[in-house]
């Protein structure tokens, strides 16, 4: 399952109980989405992007989480705790703190265009 899907989720499950109440459906699903891209030799990459917002380098999901677009041995463990993480704890619906539809903006190194 993608993490597009499972944010995408939060999203629908929040418009479907609106729909039943009569209210106004919630449009506000960015395209958040990240994965793991694993480099070989016990290391792998991690980006994070949304529809609007295209990889960045810094970390996830705030400034003490992992680095994003640095291979490193860090992510590749977290790759392999996923499949554990996802199953026990995301796929139950407990929420996990940091973790959220929309595209975090803490941690990452968003570049500031250079004035002219």
């Amino acid at each position: 399952m993608s993490s597009a899907t499972h944010f995408a989720g939060e999203v629908l499950t929040r418009n479907v109980g609106q729909f039943l109440d009569g209210r106004e459906l919630d449009a506000s699903f960015d395209g958040h989405s990240n994965c793991f891209v694993e480099t070989g030799f016990g290391k792998a990459l991690l980006i994070d992007f949304s529809y609007d917002t295209e990889p960045l380098p810094g970390r996830y999901p705030a400034d003490a989480g992992l680095p994003l677009l640095e291979e490193s041995r860090l992510n590749h463990l977290a790759k392999l705790m996923f499949p554990w993480l996802y199953w026990h704890t995301m796929l139950p619906g407990r929420d996990l703190p940091g973790l959220s539809s929309a595209m975090p903006r803490a941690g990452k190194q968003f570049l500031v265009p250079i004035e002219r």
